[in-house]
């Protein structure tokens, strides 16, 4: 069989790599060290780091870059073009304004869940993952959520020569402890359970859910476990959110 042929651009692949080695543990760096992370020279990391300054996508402070307002408009650009992210901004802003919780959104890519929208509560102890953020689906209300929606063949893909990285003890370990889980999370309709990343903080999700039936989506409420209460009237209150915005999907 004729191998297909590649057509893709390795310079704006490299290009697309610097602007991903950016990230809150290294807001900012310089050449050498964005040549580092992309394994590259420091004259050919250069050229491209030079294309993206003038372009917009980079700012420089004496020998320093980082990520400048363009790259920004990107990303509100990506939201923008989300169904989910238009039709979840109100009810998650009132779901809000009623308990005093931190809610938040976000769409599952790769082994991974996004965050694109949050209704940010004002109490002193708060959840409060920006929009943007990735973190682990594994180890996650709403990833969890989401990879239970996921075919076991399609599963069993996406996290072929996974490894995971507790931050918790509680978390799963394998693919073989976490599927338990997400059959149980598929049958219950929610999760409800401490988070694995942030100590103290309480995270109840439901799934947002298409006219097809699939969860595009997912949707929690988070606070702080000493000021929330995860009873059945809470929880019951997140799932009818998630089933209203579902009816707009």
């Amino acid at each position: 069989m004729a191998k297909e042929p590649d057509y893709r651009s390795n310079s704006l692949l490299r290009g697309l790599s610097i602007l991903e080695c950016f990230d809150t543990r290294r807001p900012e760096m310089s050449l050498s060290e964005i040549a580092e992370a992309i394994s590259v020279t420091s004259s050919a990391a250069y050229r491209f780091v030079v294309t993206l300054e003038r372009e917009g996508y980079l700012t420089r402070q004496e020998n320093r870059y980082r990520l400048a307002p363009r790259v920004m408009d990107l990303g509100y650009r990506y939201l923008a073009s989300l169904d989910v992210y238009d039709i979840a901004r109100l009810p998650a802003d009132a779901l809000r304004d009623e308990t005093g919780f931190t809610v938040h959104v976000s769409v599952l890519e790769g082994t991974e869940i996004v965050y694109v929208y949050r209704a940010l509560s004002d109490r002193s102890m708060v959840s409060n993952v920006p929009v943007g953020s990735r973190l682990p689906a594994f180890s996650t209300t709403m990833g969890r959520l989401l990879l239970s929606d996921l075919p076991e063949a399609e599963l069993d893909a996406r996290f072929k020569d996974y490894a995971f990285e507790r931050m918790s003890p509680a978390a799963p370990s394998s693919l073989e402890e976490l599927k338990p889980l997400l059959r149980a999370d598929r049958e219950r309709g929610y999760v409800a359970q401490s988070s694995h990343l942030a100590t103290g903080t309480f995270s109840i999700a439901a799934p947002l859910v298409s006219h097809h039936g699939r969860y595009v989506a997912a949707m929690n409420l988070s606070g702080h476990e000493m000021q929330i209460d995860p009873g059945e009237t809470l929880i019951a209150r997140v799932l009818e959110t998630a089933r209203d915005i579902s009816k707009m999907l």
